[in-house]
Parts: structure tokens; C-alpha cells; sequence
């Protein structure tokens, strides 16, 4: 008799720990649904990719990370929402970069994420040529002040 007892009173507790198990599973996917729809509201930029655009590559990262640093998000937070808002052709690059880096055993953080975009979609070459435009400018005969005003 006490064998049966200890038998039910075992499955009895298994049953509840993965009741609680399930729960606590369900909770916290609730609360990362919940944080990105936070996240969403913020209105997040998407981002397509295709012709490089120098402009767009930065203007995306940098709105992107203000949004991070405004909610406090963490480092899977960081590559969960920030690779969330690519598409198209950003997408399929992410998926593949992904996937090359998860078989390689890389740890995917948001700084590694950010690198990759970085040469992907501002490679250090681009970087270079843009620089060299920059310190090339010409202001005529005007000061950099006139220039500026």
C-alpha cells in the first residue's frame, strides 16, 4: 500500500512541477511579447538593404540604438529586435550571417551584430572614400563660418 502511495504522490508532484514549468514558460514568453510590442512602439525604423546607402546603414543603427537606450533593453533584447526590423535583402544577409556564425559557435551580441552590419552595409573601404570626401570639401572664398551659416 505505501508503494502505491509514494507512486501517485510522485506523479502527483511531477505533474505539478511541470505545470509550473509550463507556466513560468508561458509567463515569460508573455513578457517578451510585451517587450517588443514595447519595443514597436517606439517606431522603429525597418531596414531593406539592397543598394548600399551609406546614409540610410547609419541613420538605421543610430535610431535603432537610441531606442535600446531608451528602454534599457539587454543583449538578447539588443539582436532580438534590432535583427526583427530588417527586411528583403537585409533579412536574407542576417539569416545567412546567422546561421555561418551560429555553426562557427560565434556568441551573437549586439556588438557582433553591429560589426557585421557595419562591413556589410558601411564597409571600412566606404568609410575610407567618405572620408576622403569629407576632407576634401571646398568652401570657395568663404570661411568656414560663412560656409556654415
Amino acid at each position: 500500500m505505501a508503494g502505491r502511495n509514494d507512486a501517485a504522490l510522485a506523479a502527483a508532484l511531477q505533474a505539478m512541477a511541470q505545470s509550473v514549468q509550463n507556466n513560468n514558460n508561458q509567463n515569460a514568453g508573455d513578457l517578451q511579447f510585451r517587450n517588443l510590442e514595447r519595443f514597436q512602439s517606439n517606431k522603429p525604423p525597418k531596414f531593406e538593404g539592397g543598394i548600399i546607402d551609406l546614409d540610410n546603414a547609419q541613420k538605421w543603427l543610430k535610431a535603432i540604438e537610441k531606442i535600446f537606450r531608451t528602454m534599457g533593453c539587454n543583449e538578447d533584447q539588443k539582436v532580438q529586435f534590432g535583427t526583427h526590423m530588417l527586411e528583403g535583402e537585409a533579412e536574407d544577409w542576417w539569416d545567412n550571417s546567422r546561421q555561418r556564425m551560429e555553426a562557427a559557435g560565434t556568441a551573437i551580441t549586439w556588438a557582433v551584430f553591429r560589426a557585421e552590419f557595419l562591413e556589410k552595409y558601411f564597409s571600412e573601404d566606404a568609410r575610407s572614400k567618405r572620408e576622403i570626401e569629407f576632407l576634401e570639401l571646398k568652401q570657395g572664398t568663404m570661411t568656414v563660418d560663412e560656409y556654415a551659416a
